[in-house]
């Protein structure tokens, strides 16, 4: 043990000087250098140092014990297992003993595997996928892989979330630190099945876009199906984007098995002029036997899907928004929604029965408002939308605004440049200009039973109006009533001949002829 001398210099007569030893106590603390933070490779050295001191803080010279469930020597030097882990190594001297913690991290990647290695899935549904990665020693490597579809169809996101495209195999490939790995996904329908819920039978089956879940007679699984798939092919391309998910469509044969259904299934309450119902992500449900086409009312209710996926929910879509995009993507199979949206809205503006976008934004203004003009306040909402559509640049641009965080007036004005202040206060002149004059009459043909369907338009609201359809053999003539709008729709069904004829308006606002074909 060294022995530190101290002179104490007293200074005397005569020149004398005292001298006084003083030796290191025995040793009272531990501890080791460092005693954390210590991150090493598998099978990597680390040297670790002892901190020895007396009572008074001084340096002991002793050399203490050293102890790991790992390798360490008598000098205090510690060498790595090959297995990834925390460690502790321990110094002690008698009864005092010090603890310090070393951390084996895995080495760099060497191998990458993919799990599942095979999946079965159904066109357009998702199955996840995950990645390791190794070391040379068989430590699992946290990672951050990159995912691609390297052959087939469908799409992978960056949590390893496939979601199928069409039918067929497609290669999913993680890649790590340039290590590669794939596993295959094969897309396929199943054979139909008969399920129940809520009490009700189902057929369900599986199409390229959706699970249709039949219920009730006369329905034909294979021609449901493919109208439920090109009413989803034709909402994606109307917007430009795919679903995430894939559908869950239930479909009543009835009203009354809809009814049921909703109640007793889905748990919504039904209306009665209901004829379709959306519940995001993924569900729709349906009324074949309706008065709008099935199709239409697909597209209709598909499209609240897609609309409020793109939105995000980060902001709320202003109902006659919602409604408007919806109803403006069933026209393509409904000639005379497009027909009667169009005009009964220019009628609308021609009578001053135009409504404030504010009062209709909201559940409970929308509900009042369809309560108090019916089924053409989706027309009316459909034509305003499009014009918001058209000044934005499309559906798409818009919607990407609003699921970015702005709410409608601010995503209108970033897509299109201008105050959307500016847009309600021109859109009774916009919504004016629909039409060339006042009264009109305008034709198209519908094309679910080639019935010639007519608009009527520009007369006061809620008035009798006459009209008379004829040709040189065959007539009749009806008295309507004029909706809100000053508006009256009709239609020449499978009971007329074919031929052309001349519709004849009249009302309080004049008198107006066309030509309908049939």
């Amino acid at each position: 043990m060294a022995i530190v001398f101290v002179a104490l210099a007293l200074a005397a007569a005569g020149g004398a000087y005292a001298w006084s030893e003083l030796v290191p106590g025995p040793p009272m603390t531990i501890a080791i250098v460092p005693a954390d933070d210590v991150v090493i490779a598998p099978t990597a050295q680390f040297q670790f140092a002892s901190d020895i001191r007396d009572a008074r803080n001084r340096v002991v010279g002793m050399k203490p014990a050293w102890t790991s469930e790992a390798s360490i020597d008598d000098r205090g030097l510690f060498t790595a297992p090959d297995r990834a882990g925390v460690y502790f190594v321990q110094a002690a001297i008698g009864e005092l003993a010090a603890t310090a913690k070393i951390t084996v991290k895995p080495g760099t990647p060497r191998t990458v595997r993919v799990l599942p290695t095979t999946a079965s899935v159904k066109p357009r549904d998702t199955v996840p996928f995950s990645g390791s990665a190794f070391d040379e020693w068989g430590n699992n490597v946290p990672i951050t892989p990159t995912w691609r579809v390297t052959a087939g169809n469908g799409t992978i996101d960056e949590q390893g979330i496939f979601m199928a495209g069409g039918s067929g195999v497609s290669t999913i490939t993680i890649d790590v630190e340039g290590i590669t790995s794939s596993a295959t996904a094969t897309a396929q329908c199943v054979p139909p099945r008969t399920e129940t819920a809520g009490g009700l039978t189902f057929t369900v089956v599986c199409g390229t876009n959706a699970d249709v879940w039949l219920n009730g007679n006369g329905l034909d699984g294979a021609s449901v199906t493919k109208t439920i798939d090109q009413a989803v092919v034709a909402v994606e391309a109307s917007f430009g984007r795919s679903l995430r998910h894939r559908l869950n469509v239930n479909v009543f044969a009835t009203k009354a098995g809809f009814d049921i259904g909703l109640k007793q299934v889905l748990r919504v309450e039904p209306t009665p002029l209901e004829e379709g119902v959306f519940i995001p992500p993924a569900i729709v449900a349906i009324d074949w036997s309706g008065s709008d086409a099935p199709e239409a009312i697909a597209r209709h209710e598909i499209t609240h899907l897609v609309v409020d996926e793109a939105a995000g929910r980060r902001v709320a879509v202003p109902f006659w928004l919602h409604e408007g995009l919806a109803t403006v993507n069933e026209f393509p199979v409904s000639a005379d929604g497009a027909l009667r949206s169009r005009y009964c809205t220019a009628s609308a503006a021609k009578v001053s029965q135009m409504p404030t976008l504010s009062s209709i934004a909201t559940g409970a203004g929308w509900r009042a408002y369809v309560n108090d003009v019916g089924a053409d306040a989706y027309y009316l909402a459909a034509q305003v939308a499009l014009f918001v559509v058209s000044d934005a640049g499309g559906e798409s641009k818009l919607l990407d605004k609003i699921g970015g965080g702005l709410p409608i007036e601010s995503a209108y004005e970033a897509a299109s440049g201008k105050s959307f202040e500016t847009f309600t206060s021109e859109l009774s002149d916009r919504a004016l200009a629909l039409a060339d004059g006042y009264p009109g009459i305008a034709t198209a043909t519908r094309q679910s039973d080639g019935g010639s369907v007519y608009v009527l338009y520009g007369q006061p609201p809620d008035t009798r109006i006459s009209v008379n359809i004829a040709n040189a053999r065959f007539g009749g003539s009806n008295s309507p009533t004029t909706n809100r709008y000053g508006c009256s729709t009709g239609l020449l069904g499978s009971s007329w001949p074919r031929g052309t004829y001349t519709v004849t308006l009249t009302g309080p606002a004049g008198r107006a002829t066309a030509t309908l074909v049939r």
